[in-house]
């Protein structure tokens, strides 16, 4: 599955998923989110829309993501969460530590 992303800013950008991050693409997952954890004070919104599955991996990426993000003094936020995706996130505890909203992600300018 191809992930793509689009800037939003020089300090922003928005990572879209595409569809269900399962054990088969993980890598291609895995290294795109984490081509943005090393920029200072950046931003990432994850587009998620349509995703309705997280692998257990893709949960512990995208978690150890956000840590390496914040510590660099920026924020992910994940939009475009469906009802199963929500699920995912409260019972993997993620929605405790990454705010998400059904709502879709920012546009470009």
């Amino acid at each position: 599955m191809p992930f793509d992303s689009r800037p939003l800013s020089d300090a922003a950008t928005v990572f879209v998923v595409g569809g269900d991050v399962r054990p088969e693409n993980i890598e291609g997952y895995r290294k795109k989110l984490y081509e943005y954890c090393e920029r200072k004070t950046f931003i990432l919104h994850v587009d998620m829309t349509g995703v309705e599955h997280l692998s257990s991996w893709a949960i512990g990426v995208t978690a150890l993501a956000t840590q390496k993000i914040r510590q660099n003094g920026g924020d992910l936020k994940i939009w475009g969460s469906g009802d199963n995706l929500k699920r995912i996130l409260k019972f993997s505890r993620l929605d405790m530590i990454i705010e998400s909203s059904s709502d879709p992600a920012p546009k470009s300018p």
